[in-house]
């Protein structure tokens, strides 16, 4: 691996700061979107913007990079971040201090996920200008992965044509390596009882509200239930007014765990539990379940995970590998057949407006994906 090019750090820097400055809701990318294919057309990179935002009501599609490579025979690179930030995202003021970059209180930073973009734009400008070899590249900007994976949940697998896929949208410092997360799933359970006036015949009603909490109050066990598995009731409504008693009520539970057999029998289990409380009061349950996001569980010995420690190593970077509770677009990449890891870019305190980003680990990021392209090209 040819240690001797080295990233712009100063360029790196003021490239996060133009994105960041961006105004980027969930699912209203489109004046991001439009700066992103600009840089793409500067540095070299064929841009293209699908019709994933078309399927979820959003202002754009994903925007695509493509470099072909000239290594014939070279392995094929994915790389993905995703263009959305989480609110208040619009105006962001950067501070720096100390080597640290800050919001100014008034919003988020935008680390998560503009370190992923900004440093896989840095590392392509690299390659490009440095004309190092590599092989063919395909890097994708997501939208709408904060409220759902929409731009993968609605992107066109068939225009991926990659053998490996780093998601850089993680926090912790590079080196970190997440190649296991867990299949989630929503379970929406309404409970039916019967509605009567609440002060003149109470009685004559059975108070779905009730049942439910009945319901909740026999579960084994909720939060985290093992060291992989988790159970969270996240949402409950019911009640048409305060003067009636409620017929419905609607709660909506997150389960999630990488081993597939186990989650469906633990889904099974809290919902036998949750109707026999319900309906030994008169009540009765209707279910529906929301696949949330497939699992990833990718070997330590799998290639794409090999690939990522050992450019790592040559970095000098802390290993580490290991499992995430939480879900993101690498999830949906694996679902689709393209082995994928998340790597860490080093956002910090993300979704607050304490949120922050050292500059020692953007440019590392940077200096990863530039490492794993060299790495793959020499290694295969």
């Amino acid at each position: 691996m040819n240690t001797s090019i080295t990233i712009n750090e100063e360029r790196l820097k003021n490239t996060f700061i133009e994105l960041v400055g961006v105004p980027c809701p969930s699912c209203d990318e489109k004046q991001e979107a439009e700066l992103l294919v600009k840089k793409l057309q500067e540095i070299g990179m064929e841009p293209q913007v699908d019709r994933a935002g078309e399927q979820c009501g959003g202002t754009t599609g994903n925007v695509w990079g493509f470099l072909k490579g000239n290594v014939p025979g070279a392995l094929r690179l994915f790389f993905e971040a995703h263009m959305d930030s989480v609110a208040p995202t619009t105006g962001t003021n950067v501070i720096e201090k100390d080597g640290v970059l800050y919001s100014d209180g008034t919003t988020t930073l935008g680390g998560d996920d503009k370190s992923g973009v900004a440093a896989v734009l840095e590392a392509m400008q690299c390659i490009i200008e440095n004309n190092l070899p590599h092989g063919d590249i395909q890097v994708c900007f997501t939208i709408g992965e904060e409220t759902g994976s929409y731009g993968v949940r609605y992107m066109d697998k068939t225009m991926i044509r990659a053998d490996a896929g780093y998601c850089m949208d993680c926090g912790g410092h590079p080196g970190a390596i997440f190649n296991a997360s867990p299949k989630a799933i929503n379970l929406k359970l309404t409970v039916k009882g019967k509605s009567a006036h609440a002060g003149l015949e109470p009685e004559k009603g059975i108070n779905a509200i009730m049942l439910a909490a009945d319901a909740l109050h026999a579960l084994p066990a909720y939060g985290r239930i093992d060291a992989e598995t988790t159970l969270s009731v996240d949402m409950i409504d019911g009640g048409l007014a305060p003067n009636i008693v409620p017929e419905t009520c609607e709660i909506v539970i997150d389960m999630r765990c990488p081993d597939e057999t186990k989650l469906e029998r633990l889904k099974n289990e809290m919902v036998e539990i949750f109707r026999n409380a319900v309906e030994a009061k008169g009540g009765t349950v209707e279910l529906a379940v929301k696949e949330v996001a497939p699992g990833v569980n990718l070997d330590t010995d799998h290639a794409t995970v090999k690939l990522a420690v050992t450019a790592a190593e040559k970095l000098g970077f802390p290993i580490s590998t290991g499992f995430t509770g939480g879900c993101s677009d690498a999830n949906f990449l694996c679902g689709m057949g393209l082995p994928t890891v998340l790597l860490a870019t080093g956002m910090d305190k993300i979704h607050t407006t304490e949120e922050c980003l050292a500059l020692e680990d953007l440019n590392n990021a940077a200096r990863w994906v530039l490492a794993i392209v060299q790495e793959a090209t020499e290694k295969y």
